[in-house]
C-alpha cells in the first residue's frame, strides 16, 4: 500500500506519492499507474503526479503528466511537495531535486483567509532554447520566434525554459479556443518541438496585475500551470512591460500568485509564491486502483474557496472571461 496526497497550486491538483521509479516493476507499470490515478473517469484524478525519495539530506523528485510522459518538473507541484518537505522536517527552507536541478522551496505567507504558501526559486530562465527550423523575427534575438501562421499570424511567442520549455506571447485580448486551437497546433509539431512545449498567452490587467492561461504539453488546458506563470513573468520583462526584480500578481483561473525575477550575474531566476493547499489523502495498491476513503482537509478547502471566489470575481471585474 502507499499513500497518495491530493494538493493542488491554484487548483492544479496534483498527487504527491512517496514512491520512486524503482519501486515499479517496470517503466510501462509506472506509467499505467500514473495515468490511472490522473483519469477524471477513474477512481481519482489529477492533473500530474510527483514521485518523491524524502530519504536523502536533498530529497529527489520525478515529476509525471497525467499521460504518462515524463518532465523536467511542475512548478504549481513542487510548491505542494515542497510544502510535504517542510512539514515533515519541520524546517523553513528545503533544496528538492527534480530531474536534473535543485530547487529551493520556501514557507511563505499564510492568507488572511488561513490559506498556505510555499515561496519556489526556480533555476535562471534561458531565452535561447534552439528549437531546430523554427524561423525568427529580423532584428530580435532568437528568443522571438517569427508569427508562425500555424499558430496565430497577428502573435510573436517568446522561447524560454525554465526548465520546461515554454512558447509565450502577450495579447490584448483572451480569447479560450484561440489557445486551445494553437496548444494543439504545436503539440502536433514534434518537428518544431521535439520535446513538446507549453503554450501561453499573458493579457496584462492593470500595471501590477495579469492573466496567464496555458496549454500544458501532455495535460492540455489546466486550471493553472506554475512554470507557466514563471515563464510568463520572464517574457513580460523580456519584452519591456515590467522591471524584473518588481511583483507581478499573476492571476489564472485557478487562483493567484506572485512573482519577480531575482537579478543575479546577469540571470534571471523567478521566484514564484503561491498557494500549496492540501485536499485529501488516501492508502492505495498502486498495481490496483480502486475507489477508498479519502481523509479530506476541510480547513484548507474552505480557505481556499473563500480566496478563489475573490479572484474570480476581481477577473469577471476586469472583464476576462475563462471558464
Amino acid at each position: 500500500m502507499a499513500e497518495i496526497l491530493n494538493a493542488h497550486g491554484s487548483l492544479n491538483d496534483i498527487f504527491v506519492v512517496e514512491l520512486t521509479p524503482g519501486d515499479f516493476a517496470s517503466e510501462t507499470d509506472l506509467r499505467a499507474f500514473v495515468r490511472s490515478l490522473c483519469d477524471r473517469g477513474g477512481p481519482f484524478g489529477g492533473d500530474g503526479v510527483y514521485l518523491y525519495d524524502a530519504a536523502p539530506a536533498v530529497p529527489e523528485a520525478w515529476f509525471f503528466n497525467p499521460d504518462g510522459s515524463a518532465a523536467e518538473f511542475c512548478g504549481n507541484g513542487m510548491r505542494c511537495l515542497g510544502r510535504v518537505i517542510l512539514d515533515r522536517r519541520g524546517i523553513e527552507v528545503a533544496e528538492i531535486r527534480s530531474g536534473t536541478r535543485d530547487y529551493t522551496v520556501r514557507r511563505g505567507a499564510t492568507t488572511p483567509e488561513g490559506v498556505r504558501q510555499v515561496r519556489l526559486e526556480h533555476p535562471a530562465v534561458n531565452f535561447d532554447p534552439k528549437y531546430p527550423e523554427v524561423p525568427v523575427v529580423a532584428g530580435h534575438s532568437p528568443a522571438v520566434l517569427a508569427r508562425l501562421p500555424e499558430l496565430d499570424p497577428s502573435l510573436a511567442f517568446t522561447a524560454v525554459t525554465i526548465p520546461n520549455p515554454h512558447l509565450v506571447a502577450v495579447v490584448d485580448k483572451y480569447v479560450e479556443s484561440d489557445l486551445v486551437a494553437m496548444g494543439e497546433q504545436v503539440a502536433a509539431r514534434r518537428e518544431l518541438f521535439p520535446a513538446g512545449a507549453n503554450l501561453s498567452v499573458l493579457f496584462p490587467l492593470t500595471p501590477d496585475e495579469v492573466f496567464v492561461r496555458t496549454f500544458e504539453r501532455g495535460a492540455g488546458l489546466t486550471a493553472s500551470c506554475g512554470s507557466g506563470m514563471a515563464a510568463a513573468r520572464a517574457v513580460y520583462s523580456r519584452v519591456g512591460h515590467a522591471d524584473p526584480e518588481r511583483d507581478v500578481t499573476i492571476r489564472n483561473t485557478g487562483g493567484m500568485a506572485t512573482a519577480s525575477l531575482r537579478v543575479r550575474d546577469g540571470q534571471w531566476f523567478p521566484v514564484l509564491e503561491g498557494n500549496a493547499t492540501f485536499v485529501y489523502r488516501a492508502d492505495v495498491d498502486p498495481r490496483h486502483l480502486t475507489r477508498r476513503d479519502r481523509d479530506p482537509y476541510p480547513d484548507e478547502i474552505r480557505a481556499y474557496a473563500d480566496l478563489d471566489e475573490q479572484n474570480s470575481a476581481r477577473l469577471r471585474a476586469l472583464g476576462v472571461d475563462a471558464s
